[in-house]
């Protein structure tokens, strides 16, 4: 999920001045102002890497330097602050919009992984996670992992700010959770917004959905669900009447729909701009055979969400709070389901606590059983993780890395920022991460850091 799109999507570079004067410069600009859609948004400046930060929707967006009062956005349109007659900034403008600032008074993030331990990392201790009513067994590091001396040197390592803006890192191995480690002001009780990560979820709703016969099977011709809804579909050729429901979970749809390329028609960005987006999916002109190859896209996601609804004759919230959360024993989470432009700000994201998390990939990785309950059938489990290497299955992802010429498979969901549910079932083990690094491969060129932490330490302390 991408946002900011107008005015401080992603910055090509960050730089700025590191003087303690720049700092105390940056702090004029702090306070709670105007954006886009009658909504708001924060200004904060960070004393540890003297940046001015936008804070949207708890994601932090950088702005780069350019001179007093002057920054620049991702697109390389200038960001500039207004002052009153007494010199106090009074409102900014972006792409030729102008947004005043409400007020001083904000509650400003937290810019330090821990800052009690910032200078002196060495002096991190491990404790065993608390063992608490949840359902989840916790265990000492020592007693699963024998080698955990590269484990502590993650934390020790992101204490220092070496792998930015991870906020949780939690491993469970051997049915056991290990390691819970928060930072940035992070905690066990906190939701976490799960961006593109929560679509394996969403396509485990559907799984009940099928399970509970609502749906006859993920193998049904997908159109004649929403004939009522939407009773005329553009670009109706035979290769569109033949998509099934599978293709969709599978992102094997053949249409004209990719994610990140500004050509397609199916474009996130192209998607955003329409007012339903379930339809504008639909609606997209096919370029091969339903099945032939994949194509990430995040209108599949959102039709299938819709489709549950469709079938179901009940809001996908409502419908997944009876047969998937409350079983789980989850209720500090927030899901809106908006497939409008409404939802533009959030994007209908699920947002949960890590703990939370670790139990749905628990129920995954256990045959679809949470505490001996069924939440969803193994025959759905299976066909989940049946796929083929680097591919998608129904919404998850076979990820596996490389070591020493020995290979490490893990059913991978991932959301921008960081957002990493790993099981691995060679290991009987779960990694989970979340984290702030949004947009990051075209903020800096380089993927999260999940993605280096995970062979680094976790595979080398398991190997």
């Amino acid at each position: 999920m991408k946002k900011l799109l107008l005015l401080i999507p992603i910055l090509i570079g960050c730089s700025s001045p590191k003087e303690k004067s720049q700092y105390d410069k940056l702090l004029e600009y702090e306070g709670n102002y105007e954006y886009v859609d009658n909504t708001t948004l924060d200004i904060i400046a960070s004393e540890l890497d003297t940046t001015l930060y936008a804070i949207v929707d708890e994601a932090k967006y950088p702005l780069k330097y350019i001179a007093i009062d002057s920054f620049e956005n991702s697109t390389g349109s200038p960001v500039i602050f207004e002052r009153n007659q007494s010199n106090q900034i009074l409102a900014y403008k972006a792409d030729g919009q102008k947004f005043g600032l409400i007020t001083k008074d904000i509650s400003k993030m937290e810019v330090f992984p821990r800052k009690a331990l910032y200078h002196n990392p060495d002096d991190y201790t491990y404790q065993r996670p608390e063992q608490k009513d949840d359902g989840i067994t916790t265990g000492f590091l020592d007693n699963e992992i024998k080698n955990s001396e590269p484990l502590l040197d993650m934390v020790k390592e992101t204490i220092k700010g070496n792998y930015p803006d991870v906020h949780s890192i939690l491993i469970y191995k051997n049915e056991k959770l290990v390691l819970e480690e928060y930072f940035y002001g992070y905690d066990k009780n906190t939701m976490h917004q799960l961006r593109s990560a929560g679509k394996c979820l969403k396509g485990g709703i559907l799984g009940i959905a099928i399970d509970k016969g609502f749906i006859k099977s993920e193998k049904d011709a997908l159109l004649p669900y929403f004939s009522s809804k939407y009773p005329e579909i553009a670009n109706i050729d035979n290769r569109k009447k033949q998509i099934t429901v599978e293709d969709f979970l599978m992102y094997r749809h053949g249409m004209d729909c990719e994610n990140d390329n500004p050509e397609s028609k199916g474009s996130e960005l192209a998607m955003m701009q329409s007012d339903d987006w379930v339809k504008h999916t639909l609606d997209l002109p096919m370029v091969a055979e339903p099945g032939e190859f994949s194509s990430y896209c995040t209108g599949c996601s959102l039709t299938i969400n819709s489709l549950v609804e469709v079938a179901t004759d009940q809001d996908i919230e409502d419908f997944a709070k009876q047969h998937l959360f409350k079983p789980l024993g989850i209720s500090n989470y927030k899901w809106t389901f908006e497939p409008n432009k409404s939802s533009m700000g959030t994007f209908s994201q699920l947002y949960i606590t890590p703990r939370d998390l670790l139990k749905m990939a628990i129920m995954y990785k256990n045959d679809g059983q949470w505490n001996g309950q069924q939440i969803i059938s193994k025959d759905w489990i299976t066909k989940t993780f049946d796929i083929e290497q680097g591919d998608y299955g129904y919404f998850w992802q076979h990820k596996y890395f490389v070591i020493d010429g020995k290979q490490y498979n893990s059913y991978l969901a991932t959301g921008n920022g960081g957002q990493k549910i790993n099981i691995w079932p060679e290991l009987d083990m779960i990694t989970i991460f979340t984290g702030g690094n949004y947009n990051s491969y075209a903020l800096y060129g380089k993927s999260t850091p999940p993605n280096e932490m995970i062979p680094k330490y976790i595979l080398k302390a398991i190997e």
